[in-house]
């Protein structure tokens, strides 16, 4: 028995809509109001998104999100939303997914929530941004007939650590000084995030006991550029694959939402009774997923 989702909402920029909490705030209300389901029954919040407006640290996005949709704003008898941030790159919806998934298998929650989003914290004074503005959402419930989330795996590879970066530096920009997200990306950091995760891939299919055969969809994620290209080269992956990256070119930790939205819309999502959701981000670390309809 495992979690499933019920709902999935996206958001990309609008013209009052131009920033990481506001494009999170409308992905969260969309798949609320998909699932026709009351904001007070979310009984977890996560929000999994890097950068955020202004780099805004304190107090956690999720409250703000919390908050704007409506969700137990105030605690009455023994209902309350437990909110918070949890950051693993782009691994980080993914990794969202397995605790909201602990939560509801032990009984503790009925519906959970997954958001993530990331903008330039502050457009025009970055240098190395490159990440496409967008925001999704997962809603979540507890299956009971053998489908949804039935297995998950994370490892982290160190020697990788330094590949990908992004930090904040003290220095001068544009005439004046100031805190500056600097970010920068090894040559050939796209093709370790591939053959770590074809290793960790394989690693997953003997856990649960498939063969590549066995599985119909993988949701990966669209970033970095090039991870898809090199996840293709390998024998009988290019037809799993959903690629977006016509559409959102560089999209990070929402990166699996806009995937996992145009296997729905065409079809391809339902149709596949195993589905794997393979995710990378920065460390090289990598998380993977079984999905199963039924």
């Amino acid at each position: 028995m495992g979690s499933i989702i019920d709902a999935l909402g996206l958001s990309t920029p609008g013209f009052f809509r131009r920033g990481s909490v506001d494009m999170e705030i409308k992905a969260a209300n969309d798949c609320l109001k998909s699932a026709r389901l009351d904001p007070n029954l979310l009984g977890i919040l996560i929000n999994a998104g890097i950068y955020r407006d202004r780099h805004m640290g304190e107090p956690a996005i999720a409250t703000f999100i919390q908050r704007a949709i409506g969700a137990n704003e105030v605690i009455t008898g023994n209902r309350s939303t437990f909110s918070f941030d949890l950051t693993n790159g782009g691994c980080g919806m993914l990794t969202g997914v397995m605790v909201v998934d602990g939560f509801l298998q032990s009984g503790m929650i009925e519906h959970g929530m997954v958001v993530a989003a990331d903008t330039d914290p502050v457009p025009g004074e970055s240098l190395g941004y490159s990440f496409t503005p967008a925001a999704a959402a997962f809603l979540l419930s507890r299956g009971d007939d053998g489908s949804g989330f039935l297995h998950f795996k994370s490892e982290t590879a160190g020697r990788f650590i330094d590949d990908m970066q992004g930090r904040l530096e003290w220095r001068q920009h544009k005439r004046k000084m100031g805190n500056i997200l600097v970010m920068s990306q090894a040559e050939g950091y796209a093709k370790e995030c591939a053959k770590y995760a074809l290793e960790n891939l394989d690693a997953f299919l003997k856990e649960a006991s498939l063969k590549m055969e066995d599985v119909d969809l993988i949701i990966p994620s669209q970033s970095p550029p090039g991870f898809l290209g090199e996840l293709k080269k390998k024998q009988g992956m290019e037809g799993k694959l959903v690629d977006v990256t016509d559409k959102l070119e560089n999209v990070h930790t929402a990166g699996i939402g806009f995937a996992l939205e145009r296997a729905m819309s065409s079809g391809r999502f339902g149709a596949a009774e195993n589905c794997l959701f393979l995710t990378v981000g920065a460390g090289i670390t990598v998380s993977l997923a079984l999905y199963r309809n039924l």
